[in-house]
């Protein structure tokens, strides 16, 4: 099946794109972005402070800006691959345009699931902007576990975030406070739950509510200097606080800079980072808990250089990572890295190739927010990608289509899976899965992979209508486990969003990922001299949701809007153990002023 997607996908690009020749150019502007707009963080009228990252990731891939969306995706954040394009667990990762001074959203849904969206900023400011920004969403309704039996699965996540900036000798100083409190419950449980499950030492955290704390301050000085200007900079200093009520810490300095001088044909460029990070009472092994407070200073230098035409543009350089630890050795990395560009000069076909290497910091706030059922006492290593290729092809037909064709290979080490440990307690050589003690908190297991993905994506906009396809075809090899856990063969999504009248518009999204393997590990006792059994493998099965939903324009500052989620009512398991709520009702409405 996954090889019947593949050819049809790339069947249906190529097609399109042999069109290109074809059809009548449009007189308008020949940049993809132009009709097709990047999925970022909400920001106001001036640029907030822009986050800081340290870690370089390749990203080349079309992308489009959703309406507000209240969804509670049934989607696994899984590293190997993105199935949504608003990350699961992230609600409040969007974009907005406020007109002026604010912009209300608030509603409810079944489970008892009320949601608050509240913008403020000031429009006429000329030199400076000074806003805030709250989020609330929440549900106390109960899920039907796949073993059998419901069971209360409460959550919520709060965010608010005051920020400013001001303009002075043409560089921008933007700063911004951020507090965020979520909470969810280790509620999921494969098979039907014993009568003793609280009393078991195995399933230590079942029912109780993870909360997470998170605070972090920005201060950044941006040059606003034009694109023939010598030299432009963005320097930023980021300090961080997180927090769990299981008593873990995470205290977290950032300090980054980006600087670029323009020679005339080439540019030179330099990025570089310094992180430092301290987290308390975790533990690298949670088969020996002995809990300690884990030190990390993270080093990066990133030169290269830039030469671009109207053609063609090239980038080469280096990625250097100087990370001093106390849970592993002192580490030196060294990563080549390269871009090359080809392309028409009205920009509407475009030749790309890339190659790269990182240092991924799975620190510990990292990983909590990735999988919210991650065992709290755990510290996990860092990820070495090694080389990271890619290529493709990318580009418009006419006005109304946007295509990107491309292809990713990926060699890291010390991935990490997200497993899930069990206890054989029958005595049995070979028990079955119903005698087996589940831990609802996940471990990790490290391995080297290897991972080739095969990418296509086709936008259509008009005035009415924005239709996004999109599908990922992926391929994996391992060094020393059997299969690679919780990755999909294939993910596809198609999303749309059209205007029926001048008031009435309606969206509908359908999103499909392939079924996965589970990993079960056997626990074994610390002091045992052998080796526990072998894992078991599982295959959950592929998971479907479809939402639809509408809006309507009562008047110019007044929206009534009205979802429905997962209406297929599938009880998918994103993480096994964890089902998702059934079919979800949300109606609400938008007030700007």
């Amino acid at each position: 099946m996954t090889q019947r997607y593949l050819l049809s996908l790339f069947f249906l690009l190529f097609f399109l794109t042999a069109l290109q020749d074809t059809l009548v150019a449009q007189n308008e502007s020949s940049k993809l972005n132009q009709e097709v707009e990047v999925v970022k963080a909400y920001k106001p009228s001036v640029s907030n402070a822009e986050k800081i990252n340290l870690l370089p990731e390749i990203s080349d891939t079309t992308r489009f800006r959703p309406d507000l969306n209240y969804k509670i995706s049934s989607h696994p954040v899984t590293k190997g691959f993105q199935s949504s394009v608003v990350r699961p667990y992230n609600q409040f990762q969007r974009e907005i345009s406020i007109p002026g001074y604010g912009k209300i959203n608030g509603g409810i849904g079944n489970y008892l699931t009320p949601f608050l969206d509240v913008y403020l900023n000031n429009p006429n400011a000329t030199n400076g902007t000074l806003g805030m920004e709250f989020n609330h969403l929440s549900s106390q309704g109960n899920v039907d576990l796949k073993g059998g039996g419901q069971n209360d699965a409460p959550f919520s996540y709060n965010k608010a975030v005051i920020f400013g900036s001001y303009v002075v000798n043409g560089v921008t100083i933007s700063s911004e406070l951020l507090y965020r409190r979520d909470m969810n419950r280790f509620y999921g449980y494969p098979m039907a739950i014993p009568d003793n499950i609280l009393e078991n030492a195995f399933v230590k955290y079942f029912n109780q509510d993870q909360l997470n704390q998170q605070g972090h301050f920005d201060l950044s000085l941006k040059s606003n200097a034009a694109a023939s200007s010598a030299l432009k900079f963005n320097t930023g200093i980021n300090l961080g606080y997180f927090n769990t009520s299981t008593n873990q810490v995470e205290k977290a300095i950032r300090v980054k800079g980006d600087f670029e001088y323009n020679f005339g044909t080439f540019s030179g460029k330099l990025k570089a980072g310094f992180e430092n990070f301290s987290t308390e009472e975790v533990t690298t092994w949670i088969d020996l808990p002995v809990f300690s407070t884990y030190k990390s200073s993270w080093l990066t230098l990133a030169p290269s250089v830039r030469f671009e035409n109207e053609f063609l543009a090239l980038e080469g350089g280096i990625n250097t990572y100087s990370l001093f630890e106390d849970a592993y050795d002192t580490t030196f990395k060294l990563y080549p890295k390269a871009s090359a560009e080809f392309y028409t000069a009205d920009r509407k076909l475009t030749f790309y190739a890339h190659m790269d290497g990182f240092l991924e910091n799975n620190n510990y706030s990292k990983m909590a927010a990735e999988n919210r059922w991650i065992n709290p006492t755990l510290l996990v290593r860092p990820t070495n990608y090694l080389n990271v290729f890619s290529g493709g092809v990318k580009g418009k037909i006419a006005l109304p289509f946007a295509y990107n064709l491309g292809v990713k290979y990926s060699k890291t080490e010390n991935y990490c899976f997200f497993v899930t440990r069990v206890f054989n307690g029958s005595g049995n050589t070979n028990p079955a899965l119903e005698e087996l003690t589940y831990d609802n908190a996940f471990d990790v297991e490290y391995n080297n992979l290897t991972t080739l993905d095969f990418s296509g994506e086709l936008t259509y906009t008009s005035s009415s209508m924005l239709l996004h396809l999109a599908g990922h075809f992926y391929s994996y090899e391992l060094s020393g486990l059997e299969k690679a856990p919780y990755m999909p063969d294939f993910t596809l999504q198609a999303t749309t969003d059209f205007k029926v009248t001048e008031k009435f518009g309606a969206t509908a999204e359908v999103f499909l990922t392939g079924p996965r393997n589970v990993m079960l590990k056997f626990y074994y006792p610390p002091w045992s001299s052998s080796l526990g059994p072998p894992p078991i493998y599982l295959q959950t099965d592929a998971m479907v949701e479809l939402n639809i939903g509408a809006k309507y324009l009562f008047s110019k500052n007044l929206q009534f809007f009205g979802k429905v989620e997962n209406l297929l009512n599938r009880k998918d398991e994103p993480w096994y153990g964890y089902t998702v709520q059934g079919i979800r009702f949300k109606v609400g409405a938008s007030f700007s002023f």
